[in-house]
């Protein structure tokens, strides 16, 4: 099947002029891209090393890409920089789908695959993760976060590739803002006691401080009047200006602008803060005049253009769907990472947002394509829909006409913190070019629609959130012709312990269960997973179980209600849900009369990890899924034609 080349990871360099990202190749690995973006007209190619998902990419803003890989849970890793610009066995292309060559070497980390000859080093380090920053003569900063949740930023520097000058904090960190335009002083949120979260929950927890890279200290930021910063959103060097999470001394969280030292008012624009949706700020232009802001709502996000002075949000001309957090505005305009789900993540630039008196060049190198168009509008084929549930309604993002279409595959996504939104998924695009209606419902438990959404199921998973499912797809039985098969369910991670439940609630009502990386109960989960997972689980609550007729949510003991075709995927080194889960599956489907390879199959993938699917062979995964979802479709098909 006809795949587009997906993208992730995507990062851009400290002024946006390089950006970068993973790539997914023919055979379903990863190898890296990069673009340069505001040189003789944006140019874009793509490397030959095996990467994985864990693999982080980085531009420096000399042009040069970072690379760090590490095993899991193993604290090693392997940095590497390269010049992918000047490298002699680079090859340029036209095209932006083809994979350039690179030199032959050995690879230290054990992944196969060429590379690319420039410097490399090994890194003894926990939770490393690369940030784009530092002073002039620096790559970028590295943080580091040991098991206590003590943090060091170190300074990455070149000749030889190294990891230097580190600053020591006594607790966890979030982003880095850059505070002026020397790369020496960032502000970010610390939390002491070693427990921050990208969200905004527990936000007493975390304070702003200030960190001086050339003197390697730190220091609390100075408290604005008239309220409390929660956290920090974004800095706009260009102006002086920093926006945060904050509130008045009401306890009312909005979005607060101050100056960069915060000796200013905190300062609520009610143009601001009157936007309908979760408003994240994603990028400021070069003067620090502007913010480029996503506006989130349920499954969609638009996005909007602010004006500081004028307190003036302005929708860009962009339809909506998936922006991802990753963002870039330099003098050759507002550059955003946007998907639908006709279209895998690409960078776009935004029009209207070239600084002025900037004309790009007309005429970009020879044998290059612009990777970065401008789009006025992308139409896509999806929609959203809301469903009746016990309780109120969820929403749900739909691709094809599910009332008419032979085959409906119910998509659960996994979390439960998560949701569906207008975004590209490979699975949801592979089903729809075959015809299949896809409807991957936002159940309770879903976030995006408030906390209480959010909350039901806290204590209690596999409850609200499976009654949500047994009301969907009786809503879809009951809207469709007589005679067509019923839904099937697709379910990863949590949505696989939600999809197998489902199937063992009402056995008649599906025709067959896809699951990813399943596992069978919570508390089964929470003895056998990793401490992360055990805090989450910890973090909901186990709850006591439901008094129903279905009775305690596990697997293990419902197994025998199994009467669909099943076919279940896990990754045998997946770091999160052990592949022992489907193992368990396994044995308990062929205690329960269940035929292996017959009735149902589980499948472990050797070498991969929670994502399977977007690994190397995830693309002979992903039609196996989609064959297996679509079993049977030309005979329906004809006798839907030919009552």
């Amino acid at each position: 099947m006809k795949r587009r080349p997906e993208r992730l990871s995507f990062r851009f360099s400290e002024r946006s002029r390089y950006a970068a990202c993973l790539v997914t190749a023919a055979d379903g690995g990863l190898v890296p891209g990069w673009w340069d973006l505001d040189g003789t007209g944006p140019r874009y190619r793509e490397g030959s090393s095996a990467e994985s998902t864990a693999t982080q990419v980085l531009p420096t803003e000399d042009g040069r890409l970072l690379r760090l890989r590490g095993a899991a849970g193993s604290g090693r890793h392997l940095l590497m920089l390269s010049h992918p610009t000047e490298t002699a066995d680079l090859t340029e292309t036209a095209d932006p789908t083809e994979t350039a060559d690179l030199t032959e070497t050995a690879d230290p980390a054990g992944t196969d695959g060429a590379e690319d000859a420039g410097e490399r080093t090994a890194v003894e380090a926990r939770g490393l993760r690369l940030v784009a920053g530092g002073p002039q003569d620096v790559l970028a900063l590295a943080v580091e976060t040991d098991p206590h949740g003590r943090t060091r930023v170190w300074q990455v520097r070149p000749a030889p590739l190294r990891l230097t000058d580190p600053v020591a904090l006594p607790g966890r960190v979030g982003g880095l803002l850059p505070l002026d335009a020397t790369g020496r002083r960032y502000a970010t949120d610390l939390a002491p006691d070693g427990r921050y979260r990208p969200g905004l929950g527990r936000t007493d927890d975390c304070r702003p401080v200030v960190l001086d890279l050339r003197d390697r200290t730190w220091h609390p930021l100075a408290s604005p009047a008239g309220g409390r910063v929660h956290r920090l959103l974004l800095s706009l060097p260009g102006s002086g200006a920093l926006l945060a999470a904050a509130d008045a001394g009401d306890g009312r969280l909005r979005i607060a602008r101050t100056s960069l030292d915060g000796t200013a008012r905190l300062d609520f624009p009610e143009g601001l803060n009157s936007l309908d949706g979760a408003v994240f700020p994603l990028a400021a232009d070069p003067s620090g005049e502007r913010v480029a802001l996503r506006v989130s709502r349920g499954a969609q996000a638009r996005l909007f253009l602010y004006d500081l002075a004028d307190d003036l949000p302005r929708p860009a001309e962009l339809a909506p769907g998936a922006l991802h957090s990753a963002a870039g505005w330099s003098e050759g305009g507002l550059r955003v990472v946007y998907a639908t789900p006709d279209r895998p993540a690409d960078i776009v630039t935004v029009p209207g947002t070239v600084a002025y008196g900037r004309e790009r060049p007309a005429h970009p190198a020879a044998g290059w394509k612009d990777p970065a168009p401008t789009y006025a509008s992308t139409a896509t084929s999806a929609s959203t829909e809301w469903f009746p549930t016990p309780s109120g309604t969820f929403e749900a993002v739909c691709l094809g006409d599910w009332r008419t279409a032979s085959t409906v595959v119910v998509a659960l996504h996994g979390g439960p913190e998560g949701r569906w939104t207008l975004d590209y998924d490979p699975v949801f695009a592979s089903l729809s070019q075959g015809g299949i209606a896809v409807v991957a419902p936002n159940q309770r438990g879903s976030t995006g629609y408030g906390r209480p959404h959010a909350a039901a199921v806290h204590g209690a998973w596999g409850v609200p959130d499976l009654a949500d499912i047994r009301s969907l797809v009786r809503t879809l039985t009951e809207h469709r012709p007589p005679g067509f098969e019923p839904p099937a369910v697709l379910g990863v991670s949590y949505g696989g312990f939600l999809a197998l439940l489902a199937v063992c609630a009402d056995p008649d009502a599906w025709s067959r269960c896809a699951v990813i990386a399943p596992f069978l109960s919570a508390r089964g989960l929470h003895e056998r997973a990793t401490p992360a997972v055990r805090a989450l689980i910890d973090r909901h609550g186990l709850g006591e179980p439901p008094d129903d007729d279905l009775g305690p949510r596990d697997v293990e003991r419902l197994a025998h209600r199994v009467r669909v075709p099943l076919l279940a995927v896990h990754g045998a080194d997946d770091p999160l849900v052990p592949v022992d889960e489907t193992r368990r599956l396994r044995r308990r489907l062929a205690e329960a009369g269940r035929t292996e390879h017959v009735h149902f199959d589980c499948l472990e993938i050797t070498g991969a990890g929670h994502h399977p699917l977007q690994e190397r062979g995830g693309a002979e995964l992903t039609d196996r899924l989609v064959t297996f979802l679509a079993a049977g479709l030309p005979a329906r098909r004809t006798a839907a034609a030919h009552p």
